[in-house]
């Protein structure tokens, strides 16, 4: 039964290592939200605030496993069993509402688009040069929509001037990485499902050699 307890001990404690891990990069990615997106910033900060739960969860597990503690590994299952229902809920809300998303998207990029200083200069630094520096794009459907495209519409490495506008790119690119995220997310479900059973196998198993351990005494 030792034996037992203690290999379950240590799969527990691999899986909250793991799920520390997914912590850290839905962190990561909340963060790359806030920094590269000014307009998206309550979702990247909602993001990080999900990256920074799951990380203090696991730590939480990780201490109950590491002490062996059948009242923390509990705790940590009720923890885990709430977040995985907050999770599947919020992920089959946003797959819902995904069209609603990308014509929010869409409008944003119209503000950025209205944002910019006038007259739009070669140099331009605004959010639209930083889109299309960063996605090699130009204007909003193409170099048309300038009377002569800024420096930020010309490839860094060929110099070639970018044909593809920056409106579909964009959203184009939230829509993969939208879904990127919610493959994420359901991944993230799945590691807390395991997460949550070897923690209740684990305290049932140290609850269980504690009683032995009475009624055998040497």
């Amino acid at each position: 039964m030792a034996c037992s307890t203690n290999v379950l001990k240590v799969f527990a404690l691999f899986s909250d290592i793991i799920y520390a891990l997914f912590g850290l990069v839905v962190i990561g990615l909340g963060v790359h939200i806030v920094y590269k997106f000014e307009h998206f910033n309550t979702a990247g900060f909602v993001i990080i605030g999900l990256g920074v739960i799951v990380v203090l969860a696991a730590l939480f597990g990780s201490l109950g496993a590491a002490r062996e503690s059948s009242s923390i590994s509990k705790t940590f299952v009720v923890i885990l069993i709430i977040l995985i229902v907050l999770e599947i809920l919020a992920v089959g809300f946003l797959w819902a509402f995904q069209t609603s998303l990308l014509i929010n998207v869409d409008k944003t990029f119209d503000q950025l688009w209205n944002d910019q200083p006038v007259p739009i200069k070669p140099g331009n630094q605004s959010q639209i040069a930083s889109l299309e520096r960063w996605l090699d794009c130009c204007g909003n459907v193409g170099p048309d929509d300038y009377v002569r495209p800024p420096n930020s519409c010309y490839n860094r490495e060929s110099d070639k001037l970018n044909l593809e506008g920056c409106r579909q790119k964009f959203l184009d690119y939230i829509a993969e990485r939208w879904t990127a995220f919610n493959i994420v997310s359901l991944v993230l479900v799945g590691v807390e499902i395991i997460c949550a059973l070897l923690a209740y196998v684990l305290a049932n198993s140290i609850v269980n050699r504690w009683r032995r351990s009475k009624y055998y005494q040497k």
